[in-house]
C-alpha cells in the first residue's frame, strides 16, 4: 500500500490513519495564501503551543488533496519534482496509510 509520511501528528490529520488521495495541484509558493500556510504548517507541541514547519519561500509546491478514512479531509503541501508530481497523479483515488515519523 501506498503511504504519506508526516514529521508531526498534525492537527489537520484528525488522527487519521488512512486516506484516499482525490486531487493533485501545483501552486507557486509566492502565492500562498496565509491561511492556507497556517492550516498545513501547524504543529501543536504537548503543551498546546503551537509551532510551524517552514515551507519553501519560492518554487512550485505539489498540493495533495486527501479524504481520511474518518470522512475528514485534509491537504498536505510537497516540494515539487517532475517525478513526484507524476507519481501522485497516478496515484489519485488510490488509498494511503498516514505515517507519522
Amino acid at each position: 500500500m501506498n503511504a504519506i509520511k508526516f514529521s508531526h501528528n498534525y492537527p489537520k490529520l484528525w488522527n487519521q490513519t488512512q486516506a484516499k488521495l482525490v486531487a493533485v495541484e501545483l501552486l507557486d509558493a509566492r502565492t500562498l495564501h496565509d491561511d492556507l500556510i497556517e492550516y498545513d504548517t501547524r504543529i501543536l507541541s504537548g503543551d498546546d503551543a503551537a509551532e510551524y514547519y517552514e515551507l519553501p519561500k519560492t518554487g512550485k509546491l505539489i498540493q495533495l488533496v486527501f479524504i481520511g478514512g474518518k470522512g475528514i479531509p485534509f491537504c498536505t503541501l510537497r516540494r515539487h519534482t517532475d517525478e513526484k508530481y507524476d507519481y501522485y497523479i497516478n496515484q489519485i483515488y488510490k488509498v494511503f496509510d498516514v505515517v507519522i515519523t
